[in-house]
């Protein structure tokens, strides 16, 4: 458990650094969110998790301090659809499957990205991340 306890400290260090004050909700969202380490979340859930677990917060304060957290480097945003957005706590490069019929998101099985697979960018620019997702639906359908 001391590992989710170096991740949170990790991240209030990182929201002082940025200068963000750590307010309760601020801190109610972190924890939940790297106490369990390694996950995918889109804000709603997120809500509906905290509130299962008593936590009154509103909508809008988790969807603002989400964005917070990813102009923070603490989680990557991962936009699959016009109206879909999921979080990762995992900001590394990786790839994900996202399958629409379950709702779900999942990374795909590792493998390294190089970014000289990708085109290189234009002169002045570095690349700074690489999102891949792969839309998945079942075979039958």
């Amino acid at each position: 458990m001391r590992q989710s306890g170096d991740r949170e400290e990790r991240c209030f260090s990182k929201l002082r650094e940025k200068g963000l004050r750590l307010t309760s909700q601020r801190l109610i969202i972190a924890r939940h969110l790297f106490a369990m380490g390694h996950r995918h979340v889109d804000a709603i859930s997120l809500f509906n998790e905290l509130r299962d677990e008593g936590e009154s917060l509103a909508l809008a304060t988790i969807y603002n301090t989400l964005s917070e957290f990813e102009q923070c480097d603490l989680i990557r945003r991962i936009a699959v659809s016009d109206d879909k957005v999921w979080y990762d706590t995992d900001v590394g490069d990786h790839r994900h499957f996202f399958i629409k019929a379950e709702n779900r998101i999942m990374d795909c099985p590792s493998g390294h990205l190089e970014p000289e697979a990708f085109a290189p960018p234009p002169a002045g620019y570095k690349i700074k991340s690489i999102d891949v997702v792969i839309h998945l639906e079942a075979e039958d359908e």
